[in-house]
């Protein structure tokens, strides 16, 4: 598990962008503990393809995780990636009801301070 900070001020928008390829049925997912709404808010996740060519099969994309700072505080959320090695039961906007046997998909919490 990866432990990373960031500050942001009052009404400051920031983004985390990840790779992600889901004909590897690699995705990443937005999970608990899930950001305090009263200093964090979560914007969307669009994406976008790695390729100029949209049509190549298997082509990976971009996931951007966007967030609006809110009030001043500090909050946690987590970003959970899981691989086909890694989670059973998952789709593109469904994490996980089970993890792989000895395996654990990487996790990375964030910690946000809005000043």
């Amino acid at each position: 598990m990866t432990d990373t900070s960031i500050s942001a001020e009052p009404g400051e928008r920031f983004t985390l962008t990840v790779d992600q390829n889901a004909s590897t049925r690699e995705y990443w997912y937005l999970t608990g503990p899930e950001p305090d709404s009263s200093v964090l808010v979560s914007r969307g996740r669009p994406y976008t393809r790695d390729s100029a060519d949209e049509t190549a099969p298997g082509v990976g994309r971009q996931l951007t995780f966007t967030f609006e700072a809110k009030g001043r505080g500090t909050t946690r959320f987590t970003l959970l990636h899981c691989t086909f090695t890694t989670c059973r039961g998952n789709t593109s906007t469904r994490p996980p009801a089970t993890t792989g046997p000895g395996t654990s998909p990487e996790r990375i919490v964030y910690t946000v301070t809005v000043g």
